[in-house]
């Protein structure tokens, strides 16, 4: 039987964890003030291959991929910040990405006022103009993957999935991001996100072609925002950047950017407290033990 249990560089206690299960890496606590997002992996399966064990080194190897690209992509921000897109804190922590702690958006949505979600939409379309500005989307723009700091102010995250401009599939990927957007920017406004209640997954897909297909049905707390919606929903927008306009023509009333914002403090955290977990592998030697037990490593894990 395979080995279940995954890890990570750092032994942090399992009451930290934020992450549900691995995907993309795995968030764990730091403090009040800050969270670190690490890379995965499985044990090499000491078997012959079964589709569990050819899935877990696939996963592995997208985790070391995904953690790399969005490191770097970190950096990027660093040269090209943006007030409303996260920025990664400074650290001797080589393998681990350090950014400050938010609080999700679904669970503050309800505390605030209509001037703050229309606020929050207009921040959030900038940010995403502002990926594309520096030749990038950003791959998985979902409520989740929102956050809102000390001072209200909305921050974007989670750049593991972004592509460039020269990358394969940007202009389909641009597209899918126009719908997300779209489906944010109603549940900014309203509350509600139409994909979200869908209760299987039969149910998201029959929901994601009825928005698609224009018969999406805008609520009341969005009707302000109808135009850019549907036009995301049904991919009526070709460039993220018109809807920045079209935001700029429904509503002038979004609270200022909170100057502090604009300067986020770069927290130090150069003697973290954890333990490294011996069993964990650099890319190059993870494949080579799994290819030393006689399983096929991929060059494109995409494929």
């Amino acid at each position: 039987m395979p080995n279940n249990t995954w890890f990570t560089p750092y032994k942090f206690p399992p009451s930290t964890c934020l992450s549900l299960g691995p995907s993309q890496g795995i968030v764990y606590e730091v403090s009040d003030e800050a969270v670190v997002k690490l890379p995965f992996q499985y044990p090499v399966a000491r078997s012959p291959p079964t589709d569990e064990t050819n899935e877990q080194l696939h996963m592995s190897l997208q985790s070391f991929a995904l953690f790399k690209k969005e490191s770097t992509f970190y950096t990027i921000l660093a040269k090209s910040p943006h007030p409303n897109l996260a920025q990664r804190l400074q650290t001797k922590l080589l393998t681990g990405i350090v950014l400050p702690r938010y609080k999700l958006v679904e669970q503050v949505w309800g505390l605030h006022t209509t001037a703050t979600h229309i606020a929050w939409i207009k921040q959030l379309v900038s940010a995403v103009v502002w990926l594309e500005d520096l030749g990038y989307t950003h791959g998985d723009i979902n409520k989740r993957n929102m956050g809102i700091d000390d001072h209200n102010q909305l921050k974007l995250f989670d750049f593991g999935s972004v592509r460039h401009c020269d990358d394969e599939g940007f202009s389909e990927q641009v597209a899918e991001d126009q719908f997300t957007l779209a489906t944010c920017i109603h549940y900014l406004a309203s509350g509600i996100d139409h994909v979200a209640k869908a209760n299987s997954y039969a149910e998201v897909q029959r929901t994601i072609s009825i928005l698609k297909g224009g018969q999406g049905i805008v609520d009341e707390a969005a009707k302000d925002f109808e135009e850019v919606i549907q036009a995301g929903w049904t991919g009526a927008v070709s460039v993220l950047s018109s809807l920045k306009r079209r935001m700029a023509e429904i509503s002038n009333n979004a609270v200022a950017q909170h100057k502090d914002s604009l300067h986020e403090e770069q927290t130090k955290y150069d003697r973290l407290l954890v333990e490294e977990d011996s069993r964990w592998m650099n890319e190059e030697v993870y494949r080579a033990a799994w290819q030393a037990e006689c399983y096929e490593i991929p060059d494109d894990i995409w494929s």
